[in-house]
């Protein structure tokens, strides 16, 4: 048994390598392939037709989604974040707008176009739109909304 360990594995090793590179190396290269010749007419979006299109703008339009818009709205008031303090556990904003001295608001307080303050942090404060809507206003300048 030790003979059969010792010498033949290592000789049917051999021969099982020698056979997968005979036939690695017997099998003929590939063919390239012909090329494919390219279709005549490219394939398109279908138009649909224009009086369909038409229709539903009308009806869009006719439906008014986004209610009336009155004529001559007066501009909303310009105000502008002048601080942020703090006494203790109270914060406040110093608010001002349309070149009248600086207000102090808290939480709770509306600001000048009708929004709620209902959050005010270090750098920022959080109000509610009339549409209930939490929206962030920061201190710093390059800061948006959120």
């Amino acid at each position: 048994m030790r003979f059969i360990d010792d010498n033949l594995f290592p000789l049917w090793l051999a021969l099982a390598l020698v056979v997968a590179v005979s036939c690695w190396f017997g099998l003929p290269a590939p063919t390239p392939g012909k090329p494919v010749p390219a279709a005549a007419d490219v394939w398109q979006l279908p138009k649909p037709p224009e009086g369909e299109t038409k229709k539903s703008v009308d009806a869009i339009t006719a439906r008014n989604l986004w209610g009336v818009v009155p004529a001559n709205l007066p501009p909303p008031p310009v105000w502008a974040i002048q601080g942020i303090a703090r006494s203790g556990t109270d914060r406040f904003i110093l608010l001002a707008f349309e070149g009248k001295p600086a207000e102090i608001l808290k939480v709770g307080d509306l600001l000048p176009d009708g929004t709620k303050i209902v959050q005010i942090d270090n750098d920022r404060f959080f109000v509610l739109n009339a549409e209930k809507k939490k929206i962030a206003f920061g201190i710093y300048k390059n800061e948006s909304p959120k």
